[in-house]
């Protein structure tokens, strides 16, 4: 079977000569992100999925050899960095003190792209997707609420993350949960008495390591894909609570509320939402301060 993909030199030569720039990520699901982030961006751009490349599969180092690779062909006659882009997922990068160094590589700032989506504009931004109340019952109070609550369940996956990133670290420490685990082993019973039983030495590493126990360090230190599934999970749980909510009035009263028309709540769940609906339209939606600094790093190519 022939194979399709490009070829690494044909996505430094096609940028020099069309004049757009190239994003290389490392996976295919990443592409409609940091498509999004370009347009955002103001910066037209094509992205490729480092796999799509020949010679290359998928993740965080297939991204670093493909540029390295480039950095070689260019061979100082252009500038790699206003052509192409690589952007990889931190992981434990920079506790590893391995963060690559090229200009041309965009490390995130947190553990990986889902990570960035935690946060109060996802729930601003898509709320009224999820429930029937119309855009003016969505107030900033109303958002604070259910993020503070979210917070509190994000913060449970805290000491499981200690825990992997210990285990990243010093390969002969002798761990009950690591990054490759499913969040689903959260919930053993046997792992999190050991994880309680050893709360005490993973604070100490948590100091040595300049972590906190809050929202930004879970960012730093927490696999994304974990957190992005519990704040799928738990947006759901709260949203099914604002109904009762609005009755009592400890949220904005809707229309049906006040004629103590309870069954008809503004604040209902709309049909079809579910957990994984809530991340596939909370990670279509790339917007909030914590994507920033990626869409400003992603202009400097139109420079």
């Amino acid at each position: 079977m022939t194979d399709m993909r490009y070829e690494i030199d044909e996505i430094l030569n096609e940028s020099i000569m069309t004049g757009v720039p190239n994003i290389i990520v490392e996976g295919v699901d990443d592409v409609p992100i940091y498509s999004s982030l370009s347009s955002h961006a103001q910066c037209i751009a094509e992205v490729y999925a480092v796999e799509s490349i020949s010679g290359f599969g998928e993740g965080c180092t297939h991204v670093i050899n493909a540029i390295e690779d480039l950095e070689e062909i260019a061979n100082h006659k252009h500038d790699l960095s206003t052509h192409i882009l690589g952007i990889i997922d931190k992981d434990v990068r920079d506790f590893r003190k391995e963060l690559p160094t090229s200009e041309s590589i965009l490390t995130l700032k947190y553990y990986s792209i889902e990570s960035h989506f935690i946060s109060i504009e996802t729930i601003k931004n898509n709320l009224h997707l999820f429930i029937k109340a119309s855009e003016n019952l969505i107030d900033e109070n109303l958002c604070k609420l259910m993020m503070n609550e979210i917070e509190k369940k994000l913060l449970k996956s805290y000491y499981y993350s200690l825990e992997s990133l210990k285990k990243s670290l010093e390969k002969e420490y002798e761990s009950v949960f690591s990054y490759s685990f499913k969040r689903g082993k959260m919930k053993d019973e046997n792992i999190i008495k050991k994880i309680e039983e050893k709360e005490k030495t993973l604070d100490e590493f948590a100091t040595k390591q300049g972590v906190n126990k809050n929202i930004q360090s879970l960012k730093l230190i927490s696999n994304g894909k974990w957190l992005i599934d519990i704040f799928s999970e738990e947006v759901l749980n709260q949203i099914e609570k604002l109904k009762s909510l609005c009755q009592i009035g400890s949220i904005k009263k809707c229309p049906s509320c006040k004629t103590t028309n309870y069954d008809k709540c503004f604040y209902r769940k709309r049909d079809g939402i579910h957990s994984n609906t809530i991340k596939s339209i909370a990670m279509a939606s790339a917007e909030g301060d914590n994507f920033q600094y990626i869409i400003e790093r992603i202009a400097q190519l139109n420079q």
